[in-house]
């Protein structure tokens, strides 16, 4: 059975195809529509300009469904739709549009669907914490022995956090110091933070694969290595911008993740300041998340 999942994120659209043969899962085909629909957001709702751009890119991801001969397909949203006072109605706009349902995931859905996509497709440490760090929020989970024991989701992600604190391209020392401010006054909303100490940080999604990326290019690593492991010194590194390597690093988040060049840094300031709170000391990357998560748990869960 092949199978089509649309997430419509904040900072972008994203369709994946897979194959499903009863026992075993396979990507067959992946696509990215840089929708920023956080960019449309006015007084916390979704303009009709940002309406229009979500439809526009939901249906032509939807004709590469239908070319590739999927089975079935299905669309679901996070903060992008969740997150904003005129969630319902942006939502029935767009459904009327597609002619098609979408899913809003609560805050704690996505968490946990992250969460279960990744260790039901690889192998986890006994303790560690999961983060999922999108354009419009961070899913976090602390999990031990194959259990997810606290999840939660915040409002905050590599895109608000740009479009919220940053004037230029790169931001500025004064800029990083707020953005450190405000992440870490919403970890302190997640009391149990307080009381976890892990080894491991595991990253999910985009933000976490971006930081590889900077460190597969920075070291000239091959890029289809993916069970790769780093310290949290280097998730320090390249979550700091400062001035006089303003250059460098420019040339560095060109070379490896031209669609994230105004998004990385603070999404690698998110994630190392939960490295830190946690005291993490190593950093690995997750290839599934809340896609996987939400096709086991809704989809693949009936037959």
């Amino acid at each position: 059975m092949r199978i089509g999942i649309i997430d419509l994120g904040s900072n972008s659209i994203r369709l994946v195809i897979y194959n499903w043969n009863g026992k075993k899962l396979e990507k067959k085909f992946n696509i990215k529509k840089q929708a920023q629909s956080v960019k449309f957001i006015s007084n916390n709702s979704l303009t009709k300009e940002g309406v229009d751009n979500i439809v526009n890119s939901l249906k032509e991801l939807m004709v590469i469904c239908r070319a590739y001969g999927v089975d079935d397909f299905h669309i679901f949203a996070t903060a992008s739709l969740r997150n904003i006072e005129n969630s319902e109605d942006a939502k029935a706009q767009i459904e009327n549009r597609i002619e098609t349902p979408i899913d809003i995931l609560k805050g704690d859905e996505e968490s946990i669907y992250g969460f279960e996509g990744m260790y039901r497709m690889m192998p986890l440490p006994l303790e560690g914490v999961s983060v999922d760090i999108g354009g419009g929020s961070t899913e976090i989970t602390y999990f031990k022995n194959g259990k997810a024991i606290y999840s939660n989701s915040l409002p905050m992600g590599s895109l608000n956090m740009y479009l919220n604190h940053v004037d230029n391209v790169l931001p500025s020392d004064g800029e990083q110091m707020l953005m450190k401010i405000d992440i870490r006054r919403q970890l302190d909303n997640l009391p149990w933070l307080d009381n976890v100490l892990v080894n491991t940080v595991i990253g999910i999604g985009g933000t976490g694969r971006g930081i590889m990326r900077v460190h597969q290019a920075k070291y000239n690593i091959d890029t289809s290595i993916y069970d790769m492991r780093i310290s949290q010194a280097l998730v320090q590194d390249y979550a700091t911008m400062k001035q006089d390597r303003h250059d460098e690093i420019t040339r560095l988040l060109v070379e490896a993740v031209p669609d994230r060049l105004t998004t990385m840094i603070p999404g690698a300031m998110i994630m190392n300041e939960i490295m830190k709170k946690v005291q993490a000391q190593e950093f690995l990357i997750s290839a599934y998340g809340v896609r996987e998560g939400y096709l086991f748990n809704r989809i693949l869960s009936k037959e």
